[in-house]
């Protein structure tokens, strides 16, 4: 799932390319929640899927902040997991986008 590209490998011509292709499906889709509706019913396990991770990844991030207040665990440790459940989540994010426009973007 996760695809971490290094900057030397990044085109800036191709993310340009690949956000404006993003954009003009946004603009031909934004105002059609119908077609949004149909996504969900074509995908209804993926979209369950992502819902259920996507909660679960919620969840351990505020049970880390309880952690973090509680002092059971140091900043360190803290920092390094957030980070980690942040990214996870951005990943998500952008399936529930790629799902909602048919594309694959990647973080």
């Amino acid at each position: 799932m996760s695809r971490h590209v290094s900057e030397k490998e990044r085109d800036p011509g191709k993310i340009k390319k690949s956000l404006d292709d993003a954009v003009h499906k946004l603009d031909q889709e934004s105002s059609s929640s119908e077609s949004w509706g149909e996504k969900l019913s074509e995908n209804r396990e993926e979209w369950e899927d992502l819902k259920k991770k996507i909660k679960e990844r919620q969840r351990a991030l505020k049970a880390l902040v309880r952690e973090k207040r509680a002092g059971t665990i140091g900043a360190e440790e803290f920092e390094r997991k957030y980070k980690v459940l942040q990214d996870e989540l951005t990943e998500l994010e952008f399936e529930v986008y790629n799902m909602r426009l048919g594309t694959d973007l990647h973080v």
